[in-house]
């Protein structure tokens, strides 16, 4: 019945330019027939294949705001699930000049995201903590502990996790006196107190410790002696 025929055949062109602007392209689909009916393989068909993609212009751009992206950083981990991010900037496109403007001007265009999840490979296990509890003292010394798990990918439990790299599970906290970590007066009128010189006495320091330590660092001679008059 002699050579069948295998000629490409294309769709037509889009009837849109992929830019709104300024310079895009219009696309087609390139496709491999026997007989008029048969798909076959790209490189069946004799000839060259014909243009998929063509450019078009949709004509200057003037004025015309959008949003502009960088590229995109390194992932935030080295395994297992991180974060990838990217600049994003406001511009305005006037016929090939673009500047950056405030980015309030392209509050009404749809902002592209500027972050998505990465993961390079997976870790196997690792530790993982929970966040530190409160200081058991508030000062002269005290601990806080939080848990420490070794799990796998799968956040299973684990006892692979290398002992030498564990957390610290107990960490000790507010070593320091009772007058340095002191933020706020216990007492509602603690400026007599600085007034009347109270603050030599252990009382008065300790419920208008804000009080009496700023007043020890502009008068400190004052705490010395007590010059109370009656």
């Amino acid at each position: 019945m002699g050579v069948c025929a295998r000629s490409w055949f294309t769709s037509l062109w889009s009837q849109r330019c992929s830019a709104e602007c300024g310079k895009g392209n219009r696309t087609r689909v390139a496709v491999c027939l026997m007989d008029h009916a048969t798909d076959l393989p790209l490189d069946s068909c004799e000839g060259e294949r014909p243009a998929e993609v063509a450019s078009c212009d949709s004509g200057p751009c003037l004025n015309r705001l959008e949003w502009y992206t960088g590229p995109w950083g390194q992932c935030s981990a080295e395994c297992g699930n991180g974060t990838q991010t990217r600049s994003l900037a406001c511009i305005n496109n006037n016929n090939g000049r673009v500047e950056a403007v405030e980015p309030a001007k392209c509050s009404g265009l749809a902002q592209p995201v500027t972050a998505r999840p990465c993961r390079l490979k997976p870790c196997g296990v690792q530790w993982y903590v929970t966040e530190w509890s409160a200081c058991s003292r508030s000062c002269h010394g005290g601990f806080r502990v939080r848990e420490v798990r070794c799990l796998t990918d799968a956040i299973v439990p684990s006892d692979q996790c290398d002992p030498d790299l564990i957390p610290e599970s107990r960490q000790e906290c507010n070593t320091q006196p009772k007058d340095s970590y002191c933020q706020h007066d216990q007492y509602h009128n603690c400026l007599v107190v600085v007034q009347a010189r109270l603050c030599i006495y252990p009382y008065y320091r300790g419920v208008c410790c804000a009080a009496c330590s700023r007043a020890q660092k502009t008068y400190p001679n004052s705490f010395q002696t007590n010059h109370i008059r009656r």
